[in-house]
This record gives C-alpha cells, sequence and structure tokens, in this order.
C-alpha cells in the first residue's frame, strides 16, 4: 500500500528498485499495476504504474486506467475499463450513430456498432457513449453507460493490433439491444460529463505515466540527475492538473499545453543525449517504433489549447 501524498509518490520513485521485471502480457501488467498503486489516487497510480511498466505500450496502459479512474470515482474493487466511443466516422458527437432508447424506468437498450475500443475485449468495463437524440439546434444529445463485456447482445470482433504498441489491441464492439440498468448511466450530459473531460484526463495521466517509466529508465542505466530531476518537476506540475476538478476549464487546458510542450522537450533532450545510448538496444528499438503514441490526437490538443488563448479572461 502506497501514500496518497505527492512527496510519497516522489520517495517511491527515487528509492524503488528500478530493475522492474519483464511484463508478457495484459494480464499481467494490470496484476502488477493494481499491486502497485493500491492506496494511491489516480495521477500517484499514473506515475507509479508508468515505474513498474517494462515498455511505453504498459506505461500508456497505466495512465489510461488512472485516467479513467478519476474520471468515474473510487471503486471497491479495481476494475479494467475501455471508454468505447470511436464509430465509423469518428469519435466527434456529430458522428456517433449508436442509440441509446431510455424506458420510463430509466434504463434503455443500447444498439450500435463502435469501430474499436482499447483493451475493451480484456476490461471488466465498458463505457458506451451513445446518442439519446437530438437538441433544439439539432445537435445529438449523449449519454454514458457503464455495462459489463458480458452482457447479453455486447460481443466483439477480431482484435487488431495496431503498428505502435502492438501489445495493447483494439477491438471492434457490436452492441444488439443491450440492457442497461438506471444505476449503470453515468448522470449528466454525456459529452461534458465524460467524453470531454476524459480527454484532458487522458493526456495529463498518460504523460505522467511516461514520465515515471522514463524516471525508472534513468535511473536503471544511471542518466544524469538533472535528467530525473526535471522529470520529476514536470510530473509535480501534471499531478496539480490531473487532479483538477475542473478539467475543462480554459487556465488548466493552457498549464496543461505548456506542460506537454515541456514534456516533449524533455524527452528530445534525453533522445539527442550520450545518456540515450545508455538503454539496452531492445528498449531503444521498441520506442523508436511506440514513440508515435505520444503524437496521437496531437490536432485535437493544438485546437484545445488554442480555444483556451482564445477565451476572453
Amino acid at each position: 500500500m502506497v501514500s496518497d501524498s505527492l512527496t510519497d509518490s516522489f520517495e517511491a520513485l527515487l528509492r524503488r528498485d528500478p530493475n522492474t521485471p519483464a511484463i508478457a502480457d495484459v494480464d499481467a501488467w494490470w496484476q502488477t499495476h493494481v499491486e502497485v498503486t493500491d492506496g494511491a489516487s489516480p495521477a500517484a497510480a499514473a506515475v507509479l504504474g508508468g515505474f513498474a511498466a517494462d515498455r511505453l505500450a504498459y506505461a500508456f496502459a497505466s495512465g489510461y486506467a488512472a485516467a479513467l479512474r478519476q474520471l468515474i470515482g473510487p471503486d471497491e474493487a479495481p476494475r479494467r475499463r475501455a471508454l468505447c466511443a470511436s464509430e465509423s466516422e469518428g469519435a466527434h458527437p456529430s458522428k456517433l450513430r449508436t442509440t441509446l432508447t431510455l424506458d420510463e424506468g430509466g434504463g434503455g437498450s443500447i444498439t450500435g456498432d463502435k469501430s474499436f475500443a482499447t483493451l475493451g475485449h480484456l476490461a471488466d468495463e465498458l463505457l458506451v457513449v451513445a446518442v439519446t437524440g437530438q437538441d433544439e439546434q439539432g445537435r445529438n444529445r449523449l449519454r454514458v453507460a457503464r455495462i459489463p463485456p458480458t452482457r447479453e447482445g455486447v460481443s466483439f470482433g477480431q482484435p487488431v493490433s495496431p503498428t505502435f504498441v502492438p501489445e495493447l489491441p483494439h477491438v471492434p464492439l457490436s452492441l444488439r439491444e443491450v440492457r442497461v440498468e438506471p444505476e449503470e448511466l453515468i448522470p449528466g450530459d454525456g459529452y461534458l460529463s465524460v467524453l470531454k473531460p476524459f480527454r484532458t484526463l487522458e493526456d495529463a495521466h498518460v504523460f505522467l505515466a511516461v514520465l515515471g517509466w522514463l524516471t525508472k529508465i534513468g535511473r536503471h542505466v544511471g542518466w544524469p540527475d538533472e535528467f530525473v530531476e526535471r522529470g520529476l518537476g514536470l510530473i509535480a506540475g501534471l499531478t496539480c492538473v490531473a487532479a483538477s476538478p475542473s478539467p475543462l476549464s480554459p487556465a488548466v487546458h493552457r498549464v496543461l499545453g505548456g506542460l506537454l510542450a515541456a514534456s516533449k522537450e524533455h524527452i528530445v533532450r534525453l533522445e539527442s543525449s550520450v545518456a540515450w545510448q545508455a538503454l539496452a538496444e531492445e528498449d531503444r528499438v521498441r520506442w523508436a517504433r511506440d514513440r508515435r503514441l505520444l503524437e496521437v490526437a496531437g490536432q485535437a490538443r493544438a485546437a484545445r489549447l488554442q480555444a483556451a488563448r482564445d477565451r476572453p479572461q
């Protein structure tokens, strides 16, 4: 069990053995993640899960899991979750066609197809984004349902491994008149309470996990102290963003934008340093293959930051 405090997270990063064992598969990653993050806040869980990872893929998985826990709230027991939003035309609210038909009892049924869900076939809970109708301006109204993957009417296609981080397969999802109980519907508008804030939370928690992983690597190969300390400073800033109660705030988006830019600069400095060559060749080759993951949704991030800059102060 770890403490929830930022100071104790830093103590763990600087004192834990950086010679972590190899992780064989997604199930082994989850077991490791649960063990090292017991008692931690979502932000600390991202950092500690990243530190325990043996590659970028599993660091990302820890950040993704931590972001969803920050969004949904505490669990009685740890749950692997998959956010199921993307469809054949994308994940923008206007492009979604999966429908949730509500009934008088407060529940409903979902029908539709999701083009992919990261690790969806291995999840304990699916967070399905669905359309309940249109508002006065003709825009889709969204709700999000928390349903088990074993529910009648849920089926998965063949998992597909991406060209980078292939350890984390995506899977198509089909839903046919899937029953949703009233307590399984997340309160509030699905876009404003789930889909939009998750993009901010995911960025913060994933970069926390990546920086935790780089801290472990740096300590393992003996990088100069200033590299490790710069990473710790970025972790401190991102922890504040990750734990913010207002992830939709333009001010939060501007702070996050600055921290993500600084994090990328930090990574580029590492890659161009003599110290980077101290990594095992296997790690460098895998990193070169997988680092594209950090640029996914880059256009959306840039648009979010520009919108925050354009907001009247």
